[in-house]
């Protein structure tokens, strides 16, 4: 009996309490494409219904009797490596989720497959009589030429489901399937280039025909838009050299990415003495043949970043990746600019405010090898790095590094995971750590590298602390403090800027009614809803649900609604009423929605283009980050 191939199969949807890693029989046409990482479509479930999975593992056995065959094979590589699999593995034994749910999360949103119903013309001769409406089915059908997906012919013809394509198969004179289309597709441009044994001297070409060609012979390969712009021929002069078998076409990847340049005058970095030691001693653990945490525990000022960047300069010279995790996107643009200062285009950038397309980019670049450092949040914990060398996480304990849905992962975890996988270097830095890391950098499961001076000439700020509820009894009801107002005024007559530090958006963060002292609260989240003035709505910040505002108390029916708490929306309002000359940019999410908004925002304001910053603050990370600009 001859051995048959079977693949061990992640499926997704698959319910929790029976979610396994499933056997297939990989039938003889797909045994050459099938290889660990890649993702498949199967029969799953009483109905075999299609559904994607990912091959975990791969055997040979003669006994593969009762067991399902593999529809299809869509991926041409791997999108995950053993080791990432093993963390998927490990995702699904502590956050209580199935394994293609950890697998889904570690890939690019762009890079997943939808499966879905398509019907086509059956290629069958028997002739059917079909009624006036299925024949209009059946012709709009045949003149596409291939397959079309359910959702688009109930579009065209305006049905409510798929009575009608369904009843035509079962008449024989179509087809169904169900097929897995990519969300984005890879971003090619058409290139030309010289036929194999053309000859472009001995053939007759007209001027611009030989100009093309000439371009070309000399380049080697050539993208047809470029041919265009340099020689101003049309597509159809190019198209004649095709046809004359003079050029060839085909396609090459090219990557939706921003253009990231090293600054050749860049300063070298130099490092305090005790800079320089805490750097040495977090390159000999790395030298170290096995896995190492320690927690770098710097006050805010003392050159934390400095560290980072002459530890990653000795890594990546070893040519081993590194991940480098912020914890909100706002300061995402700040470490990108630091970091392609050094190393140029060896970074990519892994956020959520990236486009699914630059998102998918980015992801490809990592796993070809064109990129050795990943700058992003949480989610750059899964860059597909074949071998890690160094994570860092700056500002370590914020909550924003635990995901808030499922898989509930935390990025801390998943890093000291992957960093035992390779023996590599995990840096927690911090100036406020979270309490279990310093419990475990002070008793030695860490090591610990202190920073308690400040670089350079840099001193610690003043803080000075106003009390509110005395400011009102003053007959002071602005919200902003005497002393605040008064440095803020200081500021503007001196022609310097000042930083607003809010936790709430929105204009004001509750509503109450005055009669029963009832807030309005979000009926899924049972939290109060934030006011916003500028679509005069009720919001929650949790969940997206919004009403619009009236003045009724949905509780007791009273008119009698008292709106209380400060966001950023109204602390613009006010402090614009306060200094009316004043140039002032609001900060958060409701104002940077669209892509590198808050890059635009932050490099604005450190142009000196505007006097004042009102900025959501969700971390005290971004409070410390904010007034080095």
């Amino acid at each position: 009996m001859s051995c048959k191939l079977i693949a061990k199969i992640a499926v997704e949807k698959a319910a929790f309490s029976f979610d396994r890693e499933f056997d297939y029989l990989v039938p003889a046409s797909l045994v050459k494409e099938c290889a660990v990482g890649k993702r498949v479509l199967v029969p799953f479930g009483r109905g075999n219904s299609s559904r994607q999975g990912i091959i975990t593992a791969l055997y040979e056995t003669e006994d593969a009797e009762g067991l399902k065959e593999l529809l299809s094979v869509p991926d041409a590589a791997p999108v995950l490596s053993p080791n990432m699999l093993d963390v998927a593995r490990f995702m699904k034994e502590h956050y209580f989720c199935t394994l293609y749910e950890a697998v889904k999360t570690m890939l690019p949103a762009g890079i997943n497959y939808r499966v879905t119903t398509v019907y086509g013309v059956s290629q069958s001769d028997e002739e059917q009589t079909l009624t006036e409406e299925q024949q209009r089915l059946y012709d709009y059908l045949k003149k596409k030429r291939g397959a079309v997906k359910l959702e688009t012919i109930r579009n065209d013809f305006g049905l409510s489901d798929s009575r009608l394509p369904d009843e035509m198969v079962r008449l024989g004179v179509l087809f169904k399937s169900d097929e897995a289309f990519r969300r984005i597709n890879d971003a090619v441009t058409k290139m030309a280039a010289l036929s194999p044994g053309a000859d472009i001297e001995g053939v007759k070409l007209t001027p611009k025909q030989r100009e093309v060609a000439e371009l070309v012979a000399f380049y080697g390969a050539v993208s047809v838009k470029e041919i265009r712009y340099f020689t101003g021929v049309s597509s159809s002069v190019i198209e004649s050299l095709r046809q004359k078998e003079i050029l060839y076409f085909f396609d090459e990847e090219v990557f939706r990415t921003g253009d990231l340049r090293a600054d050749t005058d860049a300063a070298p970095i130099i490092l305090s003495d005790e800079q320089q030691r805490a750097c040495d001693n977090l390159y000999r653990e790395y030298r170290e043949d096995k896995a190492h945490v320690s927690l770098l525990y710097g006050i805010t000022g003392s050159g934390k970043t400095s560290v980072f960047l002459k530890l990653i300069e000795r890594v990546i010279d070893e040519g081993r990746g590194v991940i480098v995790m912020v914890p909100e996107i706002s300061l995402t643009p700040q470490f990108v600019s630091q970091f392609a200062r050094r190393f140029g285009d060896k970074i990519a950038v892994f956020h959520s405010a990236l486009s699914l397309g630059e998102r998918l980019d980015e992801y490809k670049r990592v796993r070809k090898g064109l990129a050795q450092i990943v700058v992003g949040t949480r989610s750059a914990v899964f860059a597909p790095f074949d071998d890690v060398g160094l994570i860092i996480m700056d500002e370590e304990q914020e909550y924003s590094y635990k995901s808030e849905s499922s898989p509930r992962y935390h990025a801390r975890e998943i890093a000291m995971y992957r960093c035992a996988q390779h023996n590599a270097l995990l840096v927690l830095s911090s100036a406020t750590p979270s309490v279990e890391t310093y419990y475990y950098a002070q008793n030695g499961r860490y090591s610990l590298n202190v920073l308690s001076r400040r670089y350079g000439s840099a001193v610690l700020p003043e803080v000075v602390t106003a009390d509110m509820n005395r400011e009102l009894q003053g007959g002071n009801a602005s919200g902003f403090s005497d002393v605040l107002l008064q440095n803020i005024e200081y500021n503007l007559e001196h022609g310097m800027q000042s930083i607003l530090l809010l936790n709430r958006r929105g204009h004001h963060t509750f509503v109450t009614c005055t009669q029963c002292g009832e807030a309005v609260t979000c009926p899924n989240c049972s939290i109060s809803l934030t006011y916003h003035s500028r679509n005069n709505r009720l919001m929650c910040h949790y969940c997206g649900y919004s009403v619009p505002y009236k003045n009724e108390c949905p509780t007791c029916r009273g008119r009698s609604m008292r709106f209380g708490g400060t966001g950023t929306q109204k602390a613009e309002q006010d402090i614009a009423q306060i200094f009316p000359e004043a140039r002032i940019l609001r900060m958060d999410t409701d104002a940077a929605s669209s892509k590198a908004s808050y890059e635009r925002m932050i490099s604005s304001f450190a142009r000196g283009e505007y006097d004042i910053l009102c900025a959501q603050c969700r971390s005290d990370a971004l409070c410390r980050r904010l007034p080095q600009l």
